[in-house]
């Protein structure tokens, strides 16, 4: 009898302390699967991103990828998300940019403004909630467009207008450029000139400032290369299809192509 009790006794032990230790496992498991969440939520590089805000005091901060991932996290609040665009809407004209995404725990809406900020900044506007409430947090502040990672490269202009550039035209060299989204630099030779300037973006814009060229005169390449000057200068609308980055502007087109 006293070994029966004795035996019944010892499986009891046995379970509570496997119930607690399963307990405190879990618990373990729970801190460390929140804490690897949390971990893995990290922004990228600013250069890897089309667009960028943050707060004053940095408590909160965005990252988006145009195509691509949302990134938000508010330190204060503990909220930590990242997820694919599910929606964005341009408005025709206008370049307001409205952004919705969503994942298993928050819902995100992202709105930026075309009134300016901090020089050369944008209103940004950003709702973040919980996918089961109604109600959420509001932030706004300050944003920034980087223009889109894959233009930081060197590119040689292909065509003018639509019309494919031969090397007769250009006697010294073919045209090339190099947008360098970290220094926000233009730089490059435009026919018969070297030219540089400063580089920002909009949504889908690029505007190169204070575009300054040397002073040679080539005879007709010099006509090409002011045609490719006013379109630099005119704000051109951008875009990339394949290993081509075209621009855009009322006057005409710029067709480049990557050097590498």
């Amino acid at each position: 009898m006293k070994v029966i009790t004795s035996i019944i006794l010892t499986s009891v032990l046995f379970l509570s302390v496997g119930c607690g230790n399963s307990k405190e496992n879990n618990k373990k498991k729970e801190q460390v699967e929140n804490q690897s969440e949390m971990g893995q939520v990290k922004h990228p590089s600013p250069t890897a991103v089309d667009f960028y805000a943050n707060a004053q005091d940095e408590s909160w901060k965005l990252s988006v990828r145009f195509g691509g991932q949302i990134v938000f996290t508010d330190t204060k609040n503990n909220i930590y998300f990242t997820s694919d665009t599910n929606e964005k809407i341009v408005a025709q004209g206008a370049d307001v940019v409205q952004l919705f995404s969503e994942n298993k725990t928050h819902i995100i809406r992202v709105n930026i403004d075309i009134v300016d900020c901090m020089e050369t900044g944008k209103s940004v506007n950003i709702m973040v909630r919980k996918t089961n409430e109604k109600k959420g947090i509001d932030y706004s502040g300050c944003g920034f467009y980087r223009g889109t990672p894959q233009i930081h490269d060197i590119w040689a202009l292909e065509k003018l207008n639509g019309e494919t550039l031969t090397a007769r035209q250009f006697p010294k060299e073919r045209p090339h450029f190099e947008f360098n989204l970290n220094t926000k630099k233009m730089s490059g030779f435009a026919g018969c000139n070297q030219v540089n300037g400063n580089l920002r973006f909009e949504y889908n814009k690029m505007i190169v400032e204070q575009l300054a060229s040397t002073r040679m005169y080539c005879g007709e390449t010099s006509d090409l290369e002011n045609e490719i000057l006013t379109i630099l200068r005119g704000q051109p609308v951008y875009h990339l299809k394949g290993l081509n980055l075209i621009l855009e502007t009322p006057r005409g087109s710029l067709t480049l192509k990557k050097v590498d």
